[in-house]
């Protein structure tokens, strides 16, 4: 499957007025928006395959993640497992 990717960004306030629109966009355009807070890059409007491909894709990091450290744990080569944080925070 080819997603068409284009992106724009625009204040929450303004995404909160054309709210629907800038769905539609996603829907049927495959745009990607970008809602700012104060300058900033805080949430997206994506298309829904995209959502959901990234969820597959965590999914299968997931699985695989799982069964590493199940084998460690059945070969008694680890003990505890650690919390790893998958996303950082942008910062810039």
């Amino acid at each position: 499957m080819y997603i068409m990717y284009m992106s724009v960004e625009m204040p929450v306030s303004q995404a909160r007025a054309e709210l629907g629109p800038v769905t539609s966009r996603a829907e049927f355009n495959g745009e990607t928006t970008y809602l700012l807070k104060h300058g900033h890059r805080a949430a997206a409007v994506v298309p829904a395959a995209v959502a959901e491909l990234v969820e597959q894709i965590e999914d299968l990091l997931d699985r695989d993640a799982v069964a590493e450290v199940l084998a460690k744990l059945a070969a008694g080569t680890e003990e505890s497992v650690p919390f790893v944080r998958r996303t950082r925070r942008q910062t810039s």
